[in-house]
């Protein structure tokens, strides 16, 4: 349920697990009301399916609702002892051509950008560097896998240790500048990314609570637990289990070239995977100005349209062939109000939420009214 039809007074209902495409993007200001919207999603799925519902929170918006549906809240910052290993492959994630390395490699270009940082992306010799080592890092990995007929094991996964290690031992130049930009992650206060995984999420409701993760850390730490998150769906998809993801302040994961490329790539696999995708973002004029982000965008066939500024307003409906009309419902200042865009059908929505509710206390982000998670 998504609230009343603005326009004719009916109730709007939608499965989005049941489109040809469900993956999804909520976009709008801020307090118009985006992780509200997405809330009411998760409450629904909750009660209504068995599905598993994974949420990146960088800012601690989920944790009372995850709470009190007696979910998982997963803290990763510096001293905590929850640590995912960005370096778990699962021989499941293959491309078109069913090289799950060649997949890997490119999720490790991703980071190795993030953490490199600067305004031109890798080199092409840092990305065949990094493509050269991923190869040798993960072969004899794959073959006890495959010996072994497992598709993943996080107790023996190379990690970052062993990535930063081997990145020293090639004779390029760019190869130990690499290394030196990873130094901080492996030996240095940051190394939280640098252990084996030691979490194991059986949970139908994961939040992954960055928040404290240290400047700087934020993007890195959104890659990296999607890509958990992602060989957890893979996981799922052979128990015959849908994966809900959400990911809030999306555009952190579009900043970067190489990260876009790979999370654009991510979003057109989804649906093979038993995936439903959700983008959540605020900086929407920072999303229209990435073309990968543009492509997220037009490759989600639910699109949820809560207030914009002018000049968003104007880039999304010509992007979104919004009518004069149509736009009005993007320009009012009540949280709820907005446009829902199913394919090419665009609903008025008013999500009017009753407020003396117990479940509207555990999913407003208003600071007067928030529980404490």
């Amino acid at each position: 349920y998504y609230g009343l039809n603005a326009s004719n007074k009916t109730m709007t209902f939608y499965d989005r697990s049941q489109d040809t495409n469900p993956c999804g993007v909520i976009l709008g200001m801020p307090g118009a009301g985006k992780s509200f919207s997405a809330k009411r999603e998760m409450e629904s799925i909750w009660l209504g399916t068995q599905d598993d519902i994974y949420v990146l929170d960088p800012e601690r918006e989920y944790a009372p609702m995850a709470k009190a549906f007696g979910g998982t809240i997963i803290r990763i910052s510096n001293g905590s002892k929850a640590h995912i290993n960005p370096f778990d492959i699962n021989l499941q994630n293959a491309g078109e051509d069913g090289d799950p390395i060649k997949v890997k490699s490119d999720f490790i270009q991703s980071l190795c950008e993030t953490a490199i940082g600067g305004r031109f992306g890798l080199s092409q010799i840092e990305k065949s560097l990094i493509g050269r080592c991923a190869t040798r890092l993960y072969t004899d990995h794959v073959r006890e896998l495959q010996a072994t007929g497992k598709d993943m094991n996080p107790k023996t996964a190379p990690t970052m240790v062993d990535f930063y290690n081997l990145l020293m031992t090639q004779p390029e130049p760019e190869a130990a500048n690499i290394a030196l930009a990873l130094e901080r992650f492996v030996s240095g206060s940051d190394d939280l990314f640098s252990h084996h995984s030691n979490i194991d999420v059986k949970n139908r409701f994961v939040v992954y609570d960055i928040k404290d993760i240290g400047s700087g850390l934020k993007e890195l730490g959104l890659q990296i637990a999607f890509d958990a998150i992602w060989n957890k769906m893979i996981e799922n998809r052979a128990k015959g289990k849908r994966t809900w993801i959400y990911i809030d302040e999306f555009y952190l994961l579009m900043s970067k070239e190489t990260s876009a490329e790979y999370i654009s790539t991510i979003w057109k696999r989804a649906r093979k995977w038993n995936g439903v995708p959700t983008a959540i973002t605020q900086n929407v004029e920072d999303m229209l100005k990435s073309e990968q982000a543009r492509t997220v965008i037009n490759n989600s066939q639910f699109v949820t349209l809560l207030q914009q500024s002018p000049v968003n307003k104007k880039q999304l409906s010509n992007l979104l062939g919004l009518t004069i009309e149509e736009q009005k419902y993007i320009s009012t200042s009540k949280p709820g109000m907005g446009l829902l865009k199913i394919g090419e059908d665009v609903i008025p929505i008013n999500d009017d939420f009753p407020k003396d509710t117990h479940l509207y206390k555990i999913m407003t982000t208003k600071p007067d009214e928030l529980i404490e998670a």
